[in-house]
């Protein structure tokens, strides 16, 4: 019975481990921190951006909107800014920006 034993123990050490994973990779070193990006865009709130001839629309919850490369669905342009709350207003969650 020891024999089984100390066998059974010795093809267990015997046996290969699999690697460790490997360490999650880092971002890139051109990433901006989420936000940075519209802080480019002139900030407007949502009815100077219709006083503009300007549509609010709103992020669905990907971040599209916050990219630099980001254009407007209907004109294929660069939006005119983001949509800032109005003073004492709500506050959009998402985010929106006023396009043209």
């Amino acid at each position: 019975m020891r024999t089984y034993i100390a066998l059974a123990a010795l093809l267990l050490a015997a046996c290969p481990k699999s690697p460790p994973p490997p360490p999650p990779a880092a971002p890139a070193p051109s990433a901006k921190a989420p936000g940075a990006e519209n802080a480019e865009r002139p900030r407007l709130t949502a009815s100077a951006c219709e006083a503009e001839g300007g549509k609010v629309v709103g992020d669905i919850g990907d971040g599209a909107i916050h990219r630099p490369d980001y254009v407007c669905p209907e004109s294929g342009k660069p939006p005119l800014g983001t949509i800032a709350a109005d003073p004492g207003g709500p506050m959009g969650v998402e985010g929106a920006v006023c396009c043209k």
